[in-house]
């Protein structure tokens, strides 16, 4: 491993992710060679899939078995089904090439760790950025912990609270779960049953936590440092050099100026488009992942909606926190990656700022074709169509409270 790369994993949002996704296998083995540690993570990888599947496949087949109760009852099981969707297919990841590199890229290229010599700014700009990124990974695996515990103890207090354990046990009494499957022991009436799946069930709630949240904290990370790319990009163009008195009484400037014009034009030129083709990799690689996440966010904001219209005490207490963590889980993802479309917007006023009416024909041919790169705009996209960012983020809490009003509406009439 290079130096630069130790560097990079010494520091602590990375050191937190890195060991986040190693202990559900999924961070990739691009670094360093092949180990009998990296064998062994790759067939537990190979584990956590089969169990994540057979777990969704026997959600499914219960929700299939109880057809007959209400929609409305089986909420908690089309949610479950639901993100399973999206931690199975977050899973696969690290079986996919184009995944690898580019986190193997984002350490030994992109990551402003390896440009801070380059100047004072970017040395600057890399404290400000890892401040933000730590305070992301503190905040996710917050979430985190929380999520699992909440996920896993508001199903015990409910059991508790309605006397399961007591010795007058309610008639016709059954134990609730956090999640419900068709398994080979008797969970719902059976207390040594009930103990059994309650403690396993900690095993895939940590899994969906971490596959669910720290894939979105990589991604924010990576976000934030294209961020810092294009601030320290932005920076050079405000300071860009112009001629002294003396130069600017000549027409086009002194030929010293203009070769040093195009060396820096040609630098911040290679910039821009790695941080262009960075931002195409992110796309391209977590496409079909930002897609199935959108899609996600569409169909259980309406479903979780729906839960809490009954305005229970016990419909609030299981869904209310539930509920609000997933809206605020679908603003955070869009307004950081709204950010990066308006930084983006910034480059072409300040490229047309450039003192480009007093360089030559080769640097004004240069600045122009600068400025026709940079005026498209950048966004990361879900399957290289939908642009995420807050009018994405807008039309889906919009859509799915249509689809609440129209599914409670239906609810009423039956």
């Amino acid at each position: 491993m290079e130096t630069g790369t130790a560097d990079i994993f010494d520091v602590l949002y990375m050191r937190m992710i890195r060991f986040s996704l190693n202990t559900i296998a999924q961070w990739p083995y691009t670094f360093g060679p092949k180990t009998l540690r990296t064998r062994i993570q790759a067939l537990y990888h190979y584990v956590m899939i089969t169990v994540s599947t057979y777990l969704e496949i026997s959600c499914v087949f219960y929700v299939r078995k109880n057809t007959d109760k209400e929609f409305i009852v089986l909420g908690h099981d089309y949610f479950t089904i639901l993100m399973g969707v999206v931690i199975i297919q977050r899973m696969t990841l690290s079986f996919q090439k184009r995944y690898c590199v580019l986190v193997k890229n984002f350490v030994t290229k992109f990551h402003l760790m390896n440009h801070q010599h380059k100047s004072e700014f970017t040395a600057m700009e890399l404290r400000r950025i890892t401040k933000f990124c730590n305070i992301a990974a503190v905040i996710i695996h917050s979430q985190i912990f929380f999520s699992m515990m909440f996920f896993n103890m508001v199903p015990l207090w409910k059991n508790i609270h309605a006397g399961m354990f007591s010795d007058h046990r309610p008639e016709n009494g059954t134990f609730v779960h956090s999640g419900n499957y068709l398994s080979f022991v008797d969970q719902y009436s059976d207390t040594r049953g009930y103990f059994l799946v309650f403690f396993l069930n900690f095993y895939p709630s940590y899994n969906a936590a971490v596959t669910f949240l720290c894939m979105d904290l990589l991604i924010f990370i990576m976000v934030f440092h294209i961020a810092g790319h294009l601030n320290i990009l932005v920076h050079d163009l405000r300071n860009f050099p112009r001629p002294n008195e003396m130069e600017q009484c000549l027409e086009t400037g002194s030929k010293k100026y203009n070769e040093e014009v195009f060396v820096l034009l040609k630098d911040l030129i290679d910039r821009d488009q790695a941080i262009k083709k960075f931002m195409i990799e992110i796309s391209e690689t977590f496409g079909i992942s930002l897609c199935i996440y959108l899609a996600f966010h569409q169909v259980t904001g309406c479903v979780l909606l729906l839960e809490c219209s009954q305005m229970t005490p016990e419909a609030l207490g299981n869904y209310g926190f539930l509920t609000l963590m997933m809206f605020q889980q679908l603003i955070q993802t869009s307004v950081i990656f709204e950010f990066i479309s308006s930084k983006s917007d910034t480059l072409a006023d300040e490229v047309y700022s450039l003192p480009w009416e007093l360089m030559d024909v080769r640097n004004r041919k240069a600045v122009l074709l600068f400025l026709r790169n940079v005026q498209p705009p950048r966004a990361l996209k879900a399957g290289g169509v939908v642009s995420v960012g807050v009018l994405t983020m807008s039309t889906i809490i919009k859509t799915s409270c249509s689809y609440f009003l129209m599914l409670k509406t239906l609810t009423v009439e039956e």
